[in-house]
């Protein structure tokens, strides 16, 4: 079993270079195919591992048969397989849905493969260096996959990415080397025994945490390291803008949530139970401005990265549970938006939420599926999102001010998604034209149907069968089974949605005045440049220092 752990990192690797041979082989097109096939192995190599990790194991591979610390371990727990499982999942889905386009053709299937390999090494590493190279190597990967269609805008978007993400690796890697001084070991398992027999007391130590985090949370993208984020998943091919949003930027994340668990730096937490809150609102609020409708799923993401953010933070059972279910469902709803709303840019060659209307006539499937990860976004039972923002809303209940910011984020997120819903819905544009109607009668691939129908169903039955999926996730990243705390179909959870709606339906039809649009055009010409995002990480460092000589941090 334990050489199942390295071969989720190989085989993408592996088949990356095989992909390479389709530059050779001018009659076949196996790129896609090749993909496929090593991506599915992993998922099935995922399976045979459940049922040790359901009963708590822990399966180690160790890379030349050399011990911690001299050496580099590969670890597989509860709470690395559900991250695999959930980032292998999606990406398959992703890699079929791009597999009837040639304009991808070997070199981006190439970097895909590489991208999941790096993210899986990231999850499966316990070594603070081997994490850095992979999380380089996924930089890497994306700056191109993003600059992929050679484009103008997003190969600045890519460019601007690799210069931001470089400076947050080099506080990474200084944090590294703080560490290292203070443990003599670059092993996360061996640190926090060190650390347990030497004293939590160290600042150079609790310093050295800081570093490691700011500089993975630019790649988490919350406030006020998250400028990188709206022109890369808006201007990246649309399979790339699913998988960065739906995977890079959770285990990312999740990397965070590791390393302050494994060193129990529960002030650190607490920081970022604030910094969510925030991250939520001014997400949400710049999503609403967008005339750009993947810059609105861009900014979206942000908002509901500080759900999860503000979630882990309380530090408590059902809060852990609750941000890694939100986790889960926004993986699923935000691939599927994004891939909803990239049909819709490659059939009318448009991305302006205000030049597009009416077209859930034209492809009544992809209006659905919008709908249906709308819905989950905006937390509209039964889907997935209900059920996660619910238990997220539950867990808030000593945080009052945390609580009031994350409540504003879901009412602008559901005025916001009825914005974009206007693509589907109301009048046609240019109903007359002859090349838009053949544009937008042109046959969608059984590729892109197939993943949209799965995602769909996946949303649906993740927030009908919570009760599951709760306990579920609790065993496996806590190693325990919560006790579900409410009903969450009672009346006043699902009284609550509905005035979240009210709300956000009061606040969308203020933004369509003219007062309103107004205040968007406003917003939306607020731009950050190159220098500015990188000073604004530098500032969003200090910040952190601040927060945690104020609270006292010295874990």
């Amino acid at each position: 079993m334990s050489n199942l752990v390295i071969l989720l990192i190989a085989i993408p690797f592996l088949a990356s270079f095989f992909v390479l041979l389709d530059r050779y082989l001018l009659n076949f097109y196996i790129a896609d195919l090749i993909s496929i096939v090593a991506i599915s192995l992993c998922l099935f190599f995922l399976v045979l591992l459940y049922p040790s990790m359901i009963d708590g194991k822990i399966i180690s591979y160790l890379v030349g048969g050399w011990k911690e610390p001299v050496g580099i371990a590969l670890y597989m727990n509860g709470f690395a397989w559900v991250t695999s499982f959930i980032g292998v999942v999606i990406c398959l889905l992703i890699l079929i849905y791009a597999r009837d386009n040639r304009n991808y053709t070997y070199d981006f299937y190439f970097l895909f493969l590489i991208l999941i390999g790096s993210m899986q090494g990231v999850i499966l590493t316990q070594d603070l260096f081997n994490m850095f190279v992979f999380f380089e190597i996924l930089s890497i990967a994306s700056y191109i996959l993003i600059a992929y269609s050679k484009k103008s805008k997003s190969v600045i978007a890519g460019f601007n990415y690799l210069l931001i993400s470089s400076l947050g690796m080099g506080f990474f890697l200084l944090g590294i080397v703080l560490f290292y001084g203070q443990t003599g070991v670059l092993s996360l398992r061996e640190g926090a025994h060190l650390i347990d027999e030497l004293g939590r007391g160290s600042r150079m130590f609790a310093f050295s945490l800081l570093l490691i985090c700011v500089g993975i949370g630019i790649k988490a993208a919350f406030v006020p390291l998250h400028t990188w984020l709206p022109d890369a998943h808006a201007f990246a091919p649309h399979p790339v803008s699913a998988v960065l949003s739906a995977v890079m930027i959770k285990i990312s994340f999740l990397a965070i949530w590791r390393i302050l668990r494994i060193f129990q730096a529960t002030h650190l937490q607490h920081i970022l139970l604030w910094i969510g809150g925030i991250t939520a609102l001014v997400g949400i609020i710049w999503a609403i401005a967008q005339s750009d409708a993947k810059k609105l799923l861009a900014y979206s993401s942000i908002s509901q990265m500080g759900f999860i953010i503000a979630s882990f933070g309380v530090a408590t059972s059902v809060s852990l549970t609750a941000s890694f279910y939100h986790i889960l469902s926004h993986s699923l709803f935000k691939s599927l938006l994004f891939l909803s709303i990239g049909v819709v840019i490659y059939i009318t060659g448009k991305r302006n939420i205000y030049e597009l209307s009416g077209l859930g006539r034209k492809m009544p499937f992809v209006g659905m599926s919008f709908f249906i990860g709308a819905f989950s976004i905006c937390g509209i039972p039964p889907f997935n999102g209900y059920v996660s923002k619910t238990l997220i809303s539950i867990s808030m209940k000593n945080f009052p001010f945390v609580y009031l910011l994350l409540f504003l984020a879901s009412v602008g997120t559901v005025s916001s998604f009825s914005k974009l819903s206007g693509i589907f819905t109301g009048r046609e544009i240019n109903k007359d034209s002859n090349s838009q109607s053949k544009k937008l009668s042109r046959k969608i691939s059984g590729g892109i149907l197939t993943s949209l129908a799965v995602l769909s169903v996946l949303c649906l039955v993740t927030g009908i069968f919570y009760q599951s999926g709760i306990r579920l996730v609790s065993r496996l990243i806590l190693g325990e089974k919560i006790r579900y705390p409410v009903f969450i179909y009672s009346s006043s959870y699902l009284g609550g949605s509905g005035f979240v709606v009210f709300l956000g339906l009061v606040v969308y039809f203020f933004i369509s005045t003219s007062t309103g649009k107004k205040v968007l055009r406003y917003i939306e010409k607020i731009k950050l440049g190159l220098n500015d995002s990188l000073l604004l990480v530098v500032v969003g460092f200090l910040i952190f220092v601040a927060l945690s000589w104020i609270m006292g941090f010295k874990s």
